[in-house]
């Protein structure tokens, strides 16, 4: 069976692009590939959620958070556009603070003993036509040095 690390040498290595979910008892986290780079991340673990992230690295106050998240569901609008729609963050500024949260969020998956995973090959569009564009390189390696 493979682990992690080697699952994700894979997709770096042959360029794939698609969806890794992983996941370990309750948690769940979602790595989104294109060309064998990160582009995006969920996760439903504390603070690894892109709001509370924010909030603990000190760019934003949980009220403020609140505000906007709330605001942007009743639009159903992305968060992240609605931060830099609304002036909160500079685009190349969330697009740093998301590319941090890619490496911890590997990190932290990299280090769990066991879990499962599921791989899709299709990208969702709202990932791709999102106003954030990363595209972290050497994920592994950073990643490796957290843990």
């Amino acid at each position: 069976m493979l682990s992690l690390q080697e699952i994700v040498g894979i997709l770096i290595d042959s360029k794939k692009s698609g969806v890794l979910k992983i996941v370990l008892e309750e948690i769940q986290k979602t790595f989104y590939f294109r060309a064998g780079k990160v582009i995006f991340v969920t996760s439903n673990q504390k603070g690894e959620r892109f709001g509370e992230f924010l909030i603990d690295i000190g760019c934003l106050d949980l009220e403020r958070m609140q505000i906007l998240l709330e605001e942007s569901r009743l639009r159903s609008h992305r968060f992240t556009a609605d931060l830099i729609e609304e002036g909160v963050f500079e685009k190349k500024t969330l697009e740093t603070a998301l590319s941090q949260l890619v490496i911890i969020a590997m990190a932290d998956a990299l280090a769990w003993p066991a879990g499962t995973f599921e791989l899709n090959d299709v990208l969702p569009g709202k990932v791709l036509s999102g106003p954030v564009d990363i595209a972290v390189e050497d994920v592994l390696s950073k990643a490796s040095r957290l843990k």
